[in-house]
């Protein structure tokens, strides 16, 4: 067969069944190839993909492909380039980060994959596709967007597999167009509204950040510069993690000695299988790129606008940079993979996919013992542009009756001030606020508390969420907090509006007290938004004692502050300002009368508050006792300088006490792969021959860690004078 007739051959329906086969002869007899059947170009091999893929020979953006304008709008962060990319990736990319990611992801996603097993552990096999791995990524998606209360699971789906569809739609199908415009514009109908009242009111929900995030000035992005991107991450948060978790597990099927291991050690296994996972059947299986001029690539002349497919599935399985490239080994030496893509349009949220994969299979092989592929219901895997199982029967040993309840976890380290408490109220207090009222189950009394403290809430055994009491701290029968539902901060609270219902036990800790009112003093108080939950307490407390109290409670409209009516009932020094009413927060009137009196002020509220009235406090002499919802950040010692010991290149490098592994690297001109620069993804893993490393990356399991044969260079450094590497 001649070359032409072999690509004048390739079908969409092949691709779609099963691509390897296509993608293995393109590498090895036309790795840069028009394909007719998609009418665009296809590269294929590790380091064409990777070239292109990043901008080498002036290919940008697709900005006139055939099917994602159509799907999406313009301008979208997969096509877009320049200035306008880099202004979408900095609404996108904050919440993304590792930092915010680990402050939220456990409690976000544990307690959604519990809740989806809970049914299954009655039973002894299902389809875990729709019953585990695309609901529990949807929930986490739902959250994360900010999109609880405005869509169910079950919408998300439809609209991932309808735009699914109109984005793969390659053979340009009238109908299937039809059907994403359809969700396109529903889609919108939902969001404009909401991103409507934003642009006005902004939170700290992620459609917040993608209007307001890195705006200088006071105005935020147009709502129709966003609505692009907002669909590209609709329908790349469904297919990362959840369906390339289904993948992996798929793989492992496959390689019953390696899901018996991974079963066994779990904390050390589970992060190398989806990483392997991720390459075996890249989930984003191509990407695509545009020639800004005539360019010769291989020997192949592409002309100036022409669309390339930048084939992600087929260079994570090139021969030339894996062993046995197209079986699942999640102990393969050569890690290093571009499922996530290339370039400045490397995923934005790889970080966030990788650890939402990582709690479902450790949720999954805990509460399934014995999982094994069903034989009656083999995995059904398609796709080519997004490739993953559609069906994916499995089968296990039944553990639990059914009904049973899964509702707050105890911690792994339980603290012995740990108990179980019964919700027996539940009450909207404002938008996006639920006071919820806990118990004794026997109706003993609760430990006593004073005003200030809070208890810790512990729906996952891996992390509590911290929240003030603010009853009456005379009533040792029940304790009261205020729940804020926050989109893209601390998961607890999506655990608590979602899931929590009265009846359910609870897991709590405490009370403690880091804020307490020192005594023989009468305070101003100044909350913020949900900060009010600590001061409404103490605020009572020195109105009994005083007679009066000094309050000012702030918030953009009055609909979403909870406890307006308490804060009334405390007096007429108690007042409520609201932005939207013409009667913002005056901070400098507030230091102001507590510099003419004499008085501390105490204050709990947003980051933002707090650090202006530090600011203006210091300026004027008065204390300020803050209560801070962050927590601190760790620090490590100064850096000392190192060399890298080149063992291939035979060189040595000096790295600087201010200077990265990578920087020494880049400066010498050694071509170094990366993407993330901050050590969590994978991209630029080196091989370490000598010499010990101070691991700073958040990719390495404590057992790579102690072994000690490989590094992240763009972040990591040498644990003594030198280290020795592969390069």
């Amino acid at each position: 067969m001649s070359m032409t007739t072999f690509l004048d051959d390739i079908t969409l329906d092949e691709l779609e069944a099963d691509p390897y086969p296509t993608y293995a002869r393109l590498r090895r007899e036309a790795p840069v190839a028009w394909v007719p059947a998609a009418d665009v170009w296809f590269v294929s091999t590790f380091d064409d993909c990777a070239a292109i893929g990043r901008g080498d020979h002036g290919f940008a953006g697709a900005t006139n492909h055939p099917t994602l304008q159509r799907v999406f709008g313009k301008p979208d962060v997969l096509s877009s380039g320049g200035d306008t990319h880099t202004d979408l990736r900095k609404g996108i990319d904050p919440p993304l980060q590792p930092k915010p990611v680990n402050a939220m992801v456990d409690d976000l996603v544990r307690p959604i994959a519990r809740r989806q097993l809970e049914p299954l552990r009655a039973r002894s096999g299902g389809e875990l596709m729709a019953e585990y791995f695309e609901p529990v990524s949807v929930g986490a998606l739902r959250t994360v967007m900010g999109l609880d209360g405005l869509v169910d699971s079950d919408t998300l789906r439809r609209w991932f597999r309808d735009l699914n569809a109109g984005a793969s739609n390659f053979g340009l199908d009238p109908e299937v167009f039809a059907t994403s415009d359809r969700a396109s514009a529903e889609i919108e109908d939902v969001l404009r509204p909401v991103l409507e009242r934003l642009r006005l009111h902004p939170d700290e929900s992620m459609l917040s950040h993608m209007l307001w995030a890195g705006r200088e000035g006071d105005a935020p992005r147009p709502v129709e510069l966003i609505l692009p991107s907002l669909k590209v991450i609709l329908l790349g948060g469904m297919q990362e993690p959840g369906h390339a978790a289904g993948s992996t597990l798929h793989g492992l099927f496959g390689e019953p000695d390696q899901l018996r291991r991974l079963i066994a050690d779990p904390e050390e296994l589970i992060p190398l299988a989806v990483h392997e996972g991720m390459r075996w059947i890249a989930p984003i299986g191509a990407v695509e790129r545009q020639a800004t001029s005539d360019v010769v690539v291989r020997g192949q002349r592409i002309p100036a606008g022409a669309i390339v497919q930048v084939i992600l599935g087929s260079a994570n399985r090139d021969e030339t940079r894996f062993d046995d490239p197209d079986r699942f080994d999640m102990e393969r030496s050569n890690r290093v993979n571009q499922a996530f893509g290339n370039g400045e349009h490397f995923c934005a949220g790889h970080f966030f996919a990788r650890q939402v994969q990582h709690i479902m299979f450790e949720e999954l092989v805990a509460a399934l013992p014995g999982l094994r592929p069903d034989p009656h219901d083999p995995a059904r895997v398609t796709g080519w542009v997004f490739r993953a199982p559609k069906r994916l029967g499995a089968r296990w040993e039944a553990t639990a009756a059914a009904g049973s309840a899964i509702t707050g976890a105890t911690p792994a380290r339980p603290a012995p001030d740990t108990r179980e408490l019964q919700v027996t109220s539940m009450r909207r207090e404002a938008d996006g606020i639920l006071s919820i009222e806990l118990t004794d189950p026997a109706g003993a009394d609760l430990p006593a508390w004073q005003p200030g403290a809070h208890i810790d809430v512990w729906p996952t055994d891996r992390r509590a969420g911290q929240y003030s009491l603010c009853g009456n701290p005379a009533d040792r029968s029940r304790y009261v907090i205020a729940v804020l539902r926050e989109a893209a901060s601390r998961g607890v609270s999506a655990f608590v509006h979602e899931h929590l219902r009265v009846g359910d036990l609870l897991t709590v800790g405490g009370p403690r007290n880091n804020f307490s009112v020192e005594p023989g003093t009468s305070p101003v108080f100044v909350a913020g938004g949900i900060g009010i939950t600590p001061i409404l307490a103490m605020a009572r407390a020195a109105a009994a004692a005083a007679g009066s109290v000094a309050v000012h409670y702030g918030g953009r409209e009055r609909a979403r502050m909870a406890f307006v009516d308490e804060v009334a009932r405390l007096g007429p020094s108690a007042r409520c300002h609201v932005s939207s009413e013409g009667d913002r927060l005056d901070i400098d009137a507030v230091v102001a009368e507590a510099a003419e009196s004499g008085r501390p002020i105490y204050a709990c509220g947003p980051q933002g508050l707090l650090d202006e009235l530090e600011r203006v406090a210091s300026a004027c002499g008065v204390e300020v006792v803050v209560e801070h919802f962050d927590g601190a950040t760790a620090h490590t010692d100064a850096d000392r300088a190192f060399d890298l010991v080149l063992a291939r290149s035979q060189r040595t490098l000096h790295v600087a006490p201010d200077r990265t592994a990578m920087e020494a690297l880049e400066e010498a001109g050694m071509d170094i792969r990366f993407a993330c620069r901050e050590g969590n993804c994978g991209s630029c893993e080196t091989a370490v021959l000598a010499g010990g490393v101070d691991h700073r990356d958040v990719i390495l399991t404590p057992a790579q860690r102690r072994r000690g044969d490989r590094m992240m260079v763009c972040v990591s450094r040498a644990a003594g004078s030198e280290v020795t590497l592969d390069i």
